[in-house]
Parts: C-alpha cells; sequence; structure tokens
C-alpha cells in the first residue's frame, strides 16, 4: 500500500458513489440509522447551510457534543467546506471552553444540550471571533440557529457550488485543530491535515484488516482523535457501519448494542474494556462476531488480552500507540501477533511512519534494546495552533517529532513503552519507571487495574504509590501486596505507599490522570478514591 494524495471528502464521496445503500451510521438509543447514501445527503444540506452562513474555507468551527450523529455529520460537513473543525470535551467547563474558542478563533461552534448552552452563554462575550452558533436540537438557545433551520438554510445554495468548494480542497489543507489533554498547563491547539489523518487512518486498518463487511462499536468519546479518527473515519474510509451505542459511555447500553447490533470490531482503553467485561450484564456469546479491534491509551495488562483473546475470541484485536500529534497511531501491532508481543510491546511502526529511540540528552539513536525517547517522523501535525515555540519544541529541523514517552525498539522493530519522561520517579535519588511496577502488579491474579505513580516527599524527594483494584470478592490484602513487592522488586524500588481502591480518576477518554493521583496522595484533593 502507498500513500495517497487526496482530501477527506473526496475519499469518503467514492465510498458513498460505491455503496450508497450500505448502513453507514447507527445510533442504538436514539433509533437513528444512515445509509451512506443518506448520511452523504445530510452532511451536504449541512455544508450548504455552513456556505450560507458564511463558513467556508479555513474558518475554525468548534463541535461540543456528546455522541451523536450530527456530530458526525458536521466533521463530513465541516470537511466539505474546508473549514477546521475543533472538538471540544462535552463535559468541558467555562474555563476550558473560553480558552479553546479563543485560542482557537473559532467562527462558529456546534453544541448540544442546554447546560452546554448555558455555560456557552457565560464564555460568548470574551469570543469576538465567534459569529455562527448551531444547536443541534430545535434550540432554545437566544441567537443560536436549530440543526432543521441550518439545513433549511442550504437550500438557497445550489448543489454545484458545493461541488466547486469541495474541488477547491487541497490534500495539505488543515481540516482539524485537536486541543491535547493539558494535564499541564494550558491545552495546545494540534494542527493537522487531510494528508496526514487520512493516510495515518488509511494504514491503520489496512494493518487491522477492516473492511466493509465490518460493524465497528463506537463508544469512545467523538470528541478525541480516537473516537472520530482512529474508528469513525476508519469506519467511513473503509466501507464500514459505525454502530454507536449511546450518548455517552454506558456499559449497559454498550453490551445492548454489541448484542443486537452483532459487531465485528471493538475499541478502547483497558479501563473501559474492564468496566465492559466485569459488568453484570456481560455475556460472551454475545461478543461470538467480534474478531478485531484496538486497545489503546495504555499499557494492557497479560490478564486482560489473554481473556480478550482465548477467552472470548477476539483473535485480531491489536495494541497501538500514538499521539494526537501524530495524526493518531504511530505503531500497531499485527492480528496474528502472539499475546505476548501484543502486552509487551505496542507494536511495528505503520509503513507510513518512521520512528527511532534517541538519547534524550545527546540526541542519537540507541541500539536495540535501550531505553530512549520515542519520535516519529511521517504524516504528523503543521503545528500547534498559535504556539511556534512549543511547536519548535517538539518538532525539530529534522522533521521529528519528539513524543516525550519513553521506550525500547527491538531487532525486529517492535516497540515497548516504558514511561513519559515527566512520569519517571526520582527516589532518593533513585529513577523509577512506574510501568515496570505496574506489570509486576498485575501478575497477581486478583488485580485489575494497578496505577503506580509519584508524589512529592520532604526526604527523599518523590515516594511511590501502587494503587490497585481488585475482583469482586478478591481477599487480597495490602500486606500482601507489599510482602509480593519486596519479594519481587529491588529494594530501592519498593513502593511505600499500597492501597486497594474502588476507582480511578480518569478523563472522558478513558486515561488515568495521575496528577489527581497524586494529589489524592498527598491530601491536595478532597475527591479521594474509596
Amino acid at each position: 500500500m502507498k500513500p495517497i494524495h487526496e482530501t477527506i471528502g473526496r475519499v469518503v464521496g467514492k465510498v458513498v458513489e460505491e455503496k450508497p445503500d450500505h448502513p453507514a451510521l447507527i445510533h442504538v438509543e436514539m433509533g437513528v440509522r444512515y445509509s451512506y447514501g443518506q448520511a452523504w445527503r445530510e452532511s451536504g444540506e449541512v455544508a450548504r447551510g455552513l456556505l450560507a452562513l458564511g463558513i467556508g474555507k479555513g474558518d475554525r468551527v468548534a463541535l461540543w457534543a456528546p455522541n451523536l450523529p450530527e456530530w458526525i455529520l458536521s466533521m463530513l460537513a465541516l470537511a466539505r467546506v474546508g473549514a477546521l473543525m475543533v472538538p471540544i470535551d462535552p463535559g468541558a467547563g467555562s474555563e476550558n471552553i473560553g480558552y479553546i474558542l479563543k485560542q482557537s478563533e473559532s467562527r462558529g461552534v456546534i453544541l448540544s444540550g442546554a447546560s452546554r448552552g448555558k455555560i456557552f452563554r457565560e464564555v460568548q462575550p470574551g469570543l469576538p471571533d465567534l459569529k455562527v452558533v448551531i444547536s443541534m436540537e430545535e434550540s432554545s438557545l437566544d441567537g443560536a440557529i436549530s440543526w432543521a433551520q441550518l439545513k433549511d438554510t442550504g437550500a438557497d445554495i445550489d448543489q454545484k457550488e458545493l461541488e466547486k468548494v469541495e474541488k477547491a480542497q487541497r490534500p495539505d489543507d488543515p481540516i482539524a485543530i485537536m486541543y491535547t489533554s493539558g494535564t499541564t498547563g494550558n491545552p495546545k491547539g494540534v494542527v493537522l491535515d487531510h494528508l496526514a489523518l487520512l493516510n495515518k487512518t488509511l494504514f491503520a486498518t489496512e494493518r487491522q484488516g477492516i473492511d466493509g463487511s465490518d460493524r465497528l462499536c463506537l463508544f469512545f468519546p467523538l470528541f478525541h482523535m480516537f473516537g472520530n479518527t482512529c474508528i469513525t473515519l476508519a469506519g467511513f474510509l473503509r466501507g464500514a457501519t459505525l454502530v454507536m451505542p449511546s450518548r455517552d459511555f454506558n456499559p449497559d447500553k454498550i453490551l445492548q448494542a454489541i448484542s443486537e447490533e452483532r459487531c465485528t470490531a471493538i475499541y478502547g482503553s483497558p479501563s473501559m474494556m474492564v468496566a465492559l467485561l466485569e459488568h453484570p450484564s456481560f455475556d460472551k456469546q454475545d461478543w461470538e462476531p467480534i474478531r478485531k479491534g484496538i486497545i489503546g491509551g495504555a499499557s494492557c495488562p497479560m490478564a486482560l488480552m489473554s481473556r480478550l483473546v482465548e477467552d472470548i475470541g477476539i483473535t485480531d484485536i491489536t495494541v497501538g500507540y500514538g499521539l494526537t500529534e501524530t495524526a493518531s497511531w504511530i505503531t500497531m501491532t499485527r492480528p496474528g501477533d502472539p499475546i505476548e508481543l501484543r502486552v509487551a510491546t505496542v507494536g511495528l511502526p505503520l509503513e507510513c511512519n518512521e520512528v527511532r529511540v534517541i538519547s534524550p540528552s545527546t540526541g542519537e539513536d540507541m541500539p536495540p534494546g535501550t531505553q530512549g525517547e520515542i519520535c516519529a517522523r511521517g504524516f504528523i501535525m503543521k503545528e500547534y495552533y498559535k504556539m511556534p515555540g512549543a511547536t519548535a519544541a517538539a518538532i525539530d529541523r529534522e522533521g521529528w517529532l519528539h513524543t516525550g514517552d519513553l521506550g525500547e525498539m527491538d531487532e525486529n522493530g517492535y516497540v515497548k513503552i516504558t514511561g513519559r519522561l515527566k512520569d519517571v520517579i526520582v527516589r532518593d535519588g533513585v529513577e523509577i519507571y512506574p510501568v515496570e511496577l505496574e506489570e509486576i502488579l498485575y501478575a497477581l491474579p486478583d488485580i485489575i487495574e494497578a496505577q503506580v505513580f509519584g508524589y512529592p516527599h520532604p526526604e527523599k524527594g518523590q515516594e511511590v504509590a501502587a494503587w490497585v483494584r481488585v475482583k469482586e470478592g478478591a481477599t487480597l490484602t495490602v500486606e500482601e501486596i507489599a510482602t509480593y513487592m519486596k519479594e519481587h522488586v529491588p529494594p530501592e524500588q519498593v513502593p511505600g505507599d499500597y492501597r486497594i481502591v474502588t476507582s480511578f480518576p480518569m478523563t472522558r477518554s478513558g486515561k488515568i490522570q495521575k496528577f489527581k493521583l497524586a494529589q489524592m496522595a498527598t491530601g491536595e484533593t478532597a475527591e479521594n478514591p474509596q
């Protein structure tokens, strides 16, 4: 397979021409079903409405809503008119939403929900660039245009005018600004073009074996790249069917959708997968059609992977590693890789990527099996929006993006993630890597989730904490965990703080927030896991 030089709109348009009657999008909770032809026609109506409102090439438009069909139709419409989508966490508060809308210089926002409308009105006075407000429902928001009005507004725009606008798009035009999570400091807007998103998605779906017969279970939040690119765009580019169980992550509704719609591929973080498998409604027989998918966002424990592959039968599930800055995946395992490789590594670089492991201090390439910083080149971001200093710090003069992740590459090209440069714990001058200790903890059969992190200590610099979740009914004690770790970990790396908890703080995209765990450990927040 070779990289293609095209735009998202034109590639999806060709899929629509080939299979207009094939199911494209099913929202189970809402009882809505779209064929490819129907989805394309409605996205065209939305696109013409945007043009009538003065939204066109280069304009930024925020998408601020939970997982709704209108979110995806808006995404397609924005791509067709050449506007940049700016996805925003539907749970964002006024400070976060205000910052993103202002920093991105968004001209429009497409939102859903009364609570978001109220928050938006709080921040709107400080947004001089924002001219267009669209509601995905019948709007009760003053001055907002409803979804139906948006489509009616575009009726005066001739179809040929939209086609002319679509043809004017160039593959290297920016198509999205996706904001990083911003766990430290303000989030940065990652500018991505058609080329990067298209090629990363095509090469990733080629690796997974996704085709038009697949039915992809889409419960990952659409505001996150995993949701809007790695699943949604992946489905549309391959002519597959997207099955959306619900607006938000709801294990009951997800399990129902998997059963009723006979999904063939599933995507999520390890925490999400555990939530589904441990749910009382889980029935292995309902998962019989599922053979494919991706686990990403965090390391996958051996016990979880073994259960998915050997017990449930998701034989071709893969593990991937990527960043928003690299337009999604950098590496991915192959469907036929042994389970050990799918747990110990994050796979091989996609064929459209270059990957190297360097010394953080000298910049020199590290030999196989030696830890260093992972760098990637090929179809990466154009820049951090309006942040030239941060862009220059992330992408060197040779075009390599420095990920900030530590890892190793073996002789066969398989990459192993060993931690984050910023997550390395230094206690009494000794560097301790959380991933290594987490792997040891997962060997205890009663542990279903483990998090190792550091927090400030007045004498040691940092203390090492190991907090775990255990299976329901397990009798494992903190004392037994501590004894086990002393037997399996060098003395200078043994954690000093053990806890058994029932939950971990996480982002809406399923990533554990270790900075919040550190705050809990030091008593800086009242939010403590039970």
